[in-house]
C-alpha cells in the first residue's frame, strides 16, 4: 500500500549560540514528541526518524491521560514530510545497526482474545510493517530492547510488589521465557549492547516504591539509582561503578557508546561519566551543573546533553572531552515528560533532534549542526 506523506516543517531561523539552523519539524496542535533520546529512533542513514502523537479522546475537553490514543509517525528530514504509521501502545525498541523499530500495538479488530496485542516491526527505510509476535500469555512490557541481530526482544514486567522480571522473546521461534528477576528495577531503561547483542544494560532504582495501581510513589530510596549489566541468559551480573558509593547518585539517563562497550551517563551534580563493566572506576568526561539527558552518536564519537536548568543543548567530543553549546531548545523542562528535550544525534551526525514546548504544545525540532562545528570539537 502506498504511503501518504504530509508536508510539515517550519524554518525557525539561526540559533545565536552556534549558528545552527533550527527547524520545527511538526506543527499539528497536539502533543508530539520524539519518544526518548537514549535510543536513536532513526534510519541508519539519518534521513528518517520516528515520533509519537498523543491524541485526546476525551469528549468533555478534559486532559484525562487515560483517554488518549497514541500514534506512531515517521518524519523524512530531507523533504520535511511526515507519514502516519499506526496506533501504538509502546514501549519502543531499536538498534543502531538496522533500520528496524519494534513496538507494541493493539489491533483494532473484533477479536476480543488476548492475542490482540502484537509486537510489530517497522522498517524506517521501506516503511514495511510486520507483526512478529502475538502477546497471549506473555505479559506486556514496561520497557523493552532488541538485540543487534534482531533475534531477541527483551521486555520488563512487574511480578509482584517491588519484584520485577525480564523476559526474552526468541523472534525466530516465537517463544518466550523469563530469565532474570530482581527487586527495584521498576524503571529499567533496558538497552542491548549493540556490537555483539549479548549484554543488557539495566537501571536499578534501589529503594523505589510503586503502589498496586502501578503509580511510582518513590522513584529511588536513599541509595539512589545505579546500573548493572547481565548477559542474554540473565547471568554474569556486573555492576557499573556509578551511583553510591562510587559517584554522586545518577540521574537515570544513560546509553551505550557505539560499539565501544562503554556506557555514558550523567550524575546529579552534572558530571558526565564513561563506565564499563569490570572496571573499578568510572571516567569523568566533563562536568557542568544541570547536565541531565544524554545520548551518544551512533558512531560513538560524540554526545548531546541538555542543561536541565534552562534547556540549552550541548554537543561534546568523547575523544577530546570538549563540549560546546549548540542551541537553546526553549523547552520548559517541567513535570510532564514531553516538556523534556530528550535529545539525540541522527546517525549521519547532521542533526540533533529534540522536544520543545515553546509554542505551548510540545513539538519536535531539529538543530542542523553547522559546518565545522564537530571539527572544532575534535581538533587537538
Amino acid at each position: 500500500m502506498a504511503q501518504r506523506w504530509i508536508w510539515d516543517g517550519i524554518r525557525r531561523g539561526i540559533d545565536q549560540l552556534s549558528g545552527a539552523t533550527i527547524w520545527q519539524l511538526t506543527t499539528a496542535p497536539v502533543i508530539t514528541h520524539n519518544i526518548y533520546g537514549e535510543q536513536i529512533y532513526s534510519s541508519t542513514d539519518g534521513t528518517r526518524i520516528a515520533f509519537l502523537r498523543e491524541i485526546s479522546l476525551s469528549t468533555d475537553g478534559s486532559p484525562d491521560p487515560a483517554e488518549k490514543r497514541r500514534e506512531l509517525w515517521v518524519y523524512e528530514l530531507p523533504t520535511k514530510r511526515a507519514a502516519y504509521v499506526s496506533d501504538a501502545v509502546g514501549p519502543f525498541a531499536t538498534t543502531p545497526l538496522t533500520d528496524a523499530l519494534y513496538y507494541v500495538r493493539l489491533c483494532s479488530n473484533d477479536d476480543a482474545s488476548k492475542h490482540r496485542y502484537r509486537l510489530t516491526r517497522l522498517n524506517l527505510k521501506t516503511m514495511e510493517r510486520d507483526d512478529v509476535f502475538h502477546f497471549s500469555d506473555c505479559p506486556l512490557p514496561i520497557s523493552a530492547t532488541v538485540s543487534s541481530d534482531e533475534r531477541f526482544f527483551v521486555g520488563a514486567f512487574r511480578i509482584r510488589d517491588n519484584l520485577y522480571g525480564l523476559y526474552r522473546i526468541d523472534l525466530a521461534r516465537g517463544s518466550w521465557e523469563v530469565f532474570h528477576e530482581k527487586e527495584d528495577i521498576l524503571n529499567p531503561h533496558l538497552q542491548f549492547e549493540p556490537s555483539e547483542g549479548k549484554d543488557i544494560l539495566v537501571q536499578w532504582n534501589r529503594g523505589g516504591i510503586v503502589d498496586e495501581a502501578g503509580n511510582i510513589v518513590r522513584l529511588v530510596g536513599e541509595e539512589g539509582a545505579t546500573l548493572y549489566v547481565i548477559d542474554i541468559d540473565g547471568k554474569n551480573f556486573r555492576p557499573l561503578p556509578v551511583g553510591k558509593p562510587f559517584t554522586e547518585p545518577i540521574t537515570g539517563h544513560e546509553c551505550w557508546v557505539g560499539v565501544t562497550k562503554q556506557v555514558i551517563l550523567t550524575a546529579g551534580d552534572g558530571t558526565i561519566y564513561l563506565a564499563k563493566a569490570g572496571e573499578e572506576k568510572a571516567k569523568v568526561v566533563t562536568k557542568k551543573k544541570g547536565f541531565n539527558h544524554i545520548s551518544a552518536s551512533a558512531d560513538g564519537r560524540f554526545f548531546v546533553v541538555d542543561d536541565f536548568r534552562n534547556g540549552v543543548l550541548y554537543v561534546g567530543s568523547l575523544a577530546t572531552r570538549r563540549c560546546l553549546p549548540l542551541c537553546d531548545s526553549h523547552a520548559s523542562c517541567g513535570r510532564p515528560q514531553y516538556t523534556h528535550t530528550h535529545p539525540y544525534i541522527t546517525p549521519d551526525n547532521r542533526y540533533v533532534i529534540f522536544n520543545s514546548d515553546q509554542t505551548g504544545i510540545c513539538q519536535i525540532y531539529a538543530a542542523e549542526i553547522p559546518d565545522g562545528f564537530l571539527d572544532d570539537l575534535t581538533a587537538s
